[in-house]
């Protein structure tokens, strides 16, 4: 979300994850259960191995991979497989990237070329960060800022991601750095550490 001229707008990315959103009823950050938007909308989560795979899947080609998604090419559905090997938050974020894809995408990246696989993946970065970080949610960080200084770390804990996934997002709303919040002469304002 930006303020233009006091005006808020959101970009695309931001109202598809308002949209998936939109069918939950969460009070919190922590509420957000990226499993349950899984397999409300269809998508099926498995373990990256061998034998989960579908046959058409060559495991060599993705072995090497933390997490990899296949989009139905029809009603937002999919099958995303993923590391078991992963502690629990960095497992969230991937899932929600790939859940971002199978929502967003209609094709497998098994066969793009580099630019649009760059394309799709920002996509679903920036669709994941909305998902996990609403607007909503944000609003009570900066509540708490009003009374002391809110840095990125606390940031991450709220919303249970990483400090760079908090980052991002926080990049998405202000166009700038941001690893902070601070209230200084009665303005709530966002803090840049430069070393």
């Amino acid at each position: 979300m930006q303020l233009t001229n006091g005006i808020t707008k959101t970009d695309d990315w931001e109202q598809r994850a308002n949209k998936v959103l939109s069918h939950f009823n969460y009070h919190s950050p922590d509420e957000i259960d990226i499993y349950d938007i899984c397999w409300r909308h269809g998508v099926s989560v498995k373990p990256l191995s061998s034998e989960f795979l579908e046959p058409q899947i060559a495991f060599d080609a993705i072995k090497h991979l933390r997490a990899f998604s296949i989009p139905k090419p029809k009603a937002r559905r999919g099958i995303i497989y993923i590391s078991s090997e992963l502690d629990a938050v960095e497992k969230k974020i991937l899932l929600a990237e790939e859940f971002c894809h199978c929502y967003s995408h209609y094709a497998s990246q098994l066969n793009l070329d580099k630019h649009s696989i760059s394309k799709m993946e920002n996509q679903a970065k920036r669709m994941a960060a909305y998902l996990l970080m609403p607007a909503i949610f944000l609003k009570q960080v900066y509540a708490a800022a009003v009374s002391e200084p809110v840095l990125i770390s606390d940031i991450a804990d709220h919303f249970v991601v990483t400090e760079e996934f908090a980052s991002y997002r926080l990049e998405l709303t202000y166009q700038h750095k941001v690893d902070g919040f601070a209230l200084l002469k009665e303005r709530l304002g966002s803090i840049e550490w430069f070393l």
